[in-house]
């Protein structure tokens, strides 16, 4: 008799969650077609989860590390692990800036079904070139390139950007 209740739970426990082959291959599209509008939208947002520079890996990153997408608008805010060759005085120590690109360039790669950015803003004290690739799963490969740093690259995903920013 317990068998019997316990198999009617677990029976209605799976009809309930939805557990049918099809919902994930439609959770899994439905998510793509978000990421493909977010991208194509230019409004974006990349939230860094690890790092890596010629130091080694820092995985994990902590708190709330970004690079935030508005159209021709970049904002900043990541760490830096890596050799600075010329850093001004009272340097803020990270990837830290809120500036106007000067050139964007945005590719579709078919055959991977990825998108390439190539970027490039400048500010008084460093330029930057910045390099982002993100697949339709959500997930995004971003590279730096300092006039006076070492290169450093953040994996992470790709979100919609949250009402306070």
């Amino acid at each position: 008799m317990k068998t019997v209740k316990i198999l009617t739970i677990v029976a209605f426990f799976l009809a309930f969650t939805g557990f049918q082959p099809g919902n994930k291959k439609e959770k899994r599209l439905q998510k793509e077609k978000e990421i493909y509008e977010l991208i194509e939208s230019g409004h974006f947002r990349f939230v860094a989860n690890s790092a890596q520079s010629t130091l080694g890996n820092f995985d994990n990153l902590g708190t709330d590390y970004h690079l935030i997408f508005d159209s021709l608008k970049l904002t900043a805010y990541l760490p830096y692990y890596g050799r600075a060759y010329s850093v001004p005085y009272g340097g803020n120590g990270g990837v830290k800036f809120e500036l106007t690109a000067e050139n964007i360039e945005k590719a579709w790669n078919e055959k991977k079904k990825m998108y390439t950015f190539r970027v490039e803003v400048a500010d008084s004290q460093d330029s930057y070139l910045i390099y982002l690739t993100a697949g339709l799963s959500g997930y995004a490969d971003l590279k730096i390139t300092f006039r006076n740093r070492q290169m450093i690259s953040y994996y992470g995903i790709i979100e919609k950007i949250k009402k306070e920013e």
